[in-house]
């Protein structure tokens, strides 16, 4: 076992300490932040936050509420005007951004015309219309009327069953932070393919293999490739993870809505990384003994590519799954290898997996994965003399049998 873990070891530096590894390690984290850094650029872009005007022709802005604001959202003034020419005396010397008309006859057409230079930002339109509404609501108590004009910070929506609820505004951060992270699993997958089907590559190239296999059994030569793969990958993780932890702190400090509130939920995290761990070794695995068994690196990331696939089929199916979260084919789909680490991660976020189906999936990973590290020694015992020639899967199954 000692070897095991000595191949483990050597694997693991001799592709960490690579500057390409270091270029890859750090590629997704800027990717992300210029993807976020670009979206956040576009909305601020969006929106603006000067006075908007109004001329109030219906009279039901006599005595107007202030127009509510939910969240972190930074409140717009609005401005109330007797004339049209004076408010169009303070769109032109930009004093405001836009104005409103409403109608005199707006109990009965409804109609708001609006006035502008240049399109109003998005976050002054919302305004408005919750401005409008709430004022429509007068006459009812401030809480009712908030609530009847759904601007309340305050509006959970639970599932059927009561196990999971959901703020009126989407899910929080904290509430999807599982299926980020069962993404970032598959994300690892696509990347280290190209590792896991070269493992051996050197070791056939150079003719080192005669020598290696006299020290050691095939078995324990694959499992500890796998394994220091395995940690290359997951040292990936932990750095992808904080910079995600620090990208956090900076957006909590710079006062970003959606992550103020994280309500992470530990046991579902946990729940997640016990079925993502053994899943991503049978993964691993698998890619190996296809490695082994093809003739080119090229053959085999072509196979490989089934892999993801397999475990993309539960977004194909996410209809399905959010819609009825505890139904058989969810529950089926929990269990099966590929498809298990998705489909619970998905299934979370609307409704508690049964403890016991999250234990079963771990159990059959790890299983699986077991079963797919022998096997992969096994492919390995008989393809590692073959230089240039495919080992066949049904020579591969034939002397499983014997």
């Amino acid at each position: 076992m000692s070897k095991l873990w000595l191949v483990a070891l050597y694997e693991y530096r001799r592709t960490v300490f690579k500057k390409s590894f270091i270029l890859a390690l750090l590629s997704v984290p800027l990717m992300i932040s210029l993807n976020i850094g670009v979206g956040l650029l576009m909305e601020s872009l969006e929106n603006d936050h000067a006075p908007v005007g109004y001329i109030d022709h219906a009279g039901l802005l006599a005595d107007p509420i202030p127009a509510p604001v939910t969240g972190s959202r930074k409140p717009v003034e609005f401005t109330p005007f007797q004339t049209e020419d004076g408010a169009r005396a303070a769109l032109e010397a930009k004093d405001i951004q836009a104005y409103y008309i409403v109608a005199a006859d707006y109990a009965e057409t409804s109609q708001i015309d609006l006035v502008y230079l240049k399109k109003p930002g998005r976050n002054a339109t919302r305004q408005f219309y919750d401005f409008i509404q709430i004022n429509l609501l007068s006459d009812q108590p401030p809480d009712i009327a908030r609530r009847a004009a759904l601007i309340s910070d305050n509006v959970i929506v639970r599932s059927l069953d009561g196990s999971r609820q959901l703020p009126g505004g989407g899910p929080t951060f904290g509430i999807i932070m599982p299926l980020l992270i069962s993404i970032a699993f598959l994300v690892l997958l696509v990347m280290s393919s190209s590792y896991l089907m070269q493992a051996v590559a050197d070791e056939k190239e150079n003719r080192t293999m005669e020598v290696l296999m006299t020290s050691i059994s095939p078995t324990q030569f694959i499992g500890g490739k796998v394994l220091g793969i395995v940690a290359i990958n997951f040292t990936q993780l932990v750095a992808w993870a904080a910079v995600t932890i620090l990208g956090i702190v900076v957006a909590r400090n710079a006062g970003i809505a959606w992550f103020q509130n994280l309500n992470l939920d530990w046991s579902i995290i946990g729940a997640t990384l016990a079925v993502a761990i053994p899943s991503f070794v049978l993964a691993s695995a698998l890619m190996t003994a296809i490695g082994v068994a093809v003739t080119s690196s090229q053959e085999g990331q072509s196979i490989g590519a089934l892999f993801f696939i397999l475990h993309m089929i539960p977004c194909y199916l996410a209809w399905a799954l959010i819609k009825t979260p505890n139904a058989l084919l969810p529950t089926v789909l929990s269990l099966l290898p590929f498809t298990s680490l998705l489909t619970i991660s998905l299934r979370n976020i609307f409704a508690a997996v049964p403890t016991w189906q999250v234990a079963a999936s771990v159990a059959v990973q790890t299983l699986c994965a077991a079963s797919a590290l022998w096997l992969a020694g096994r492919a390995f015992r008989l393809g590692m003399l073959r230089y240039g020639q495919r080992l066949r899967w049904r020579e591969l199954l034939k002397a499983r049998s014997r």
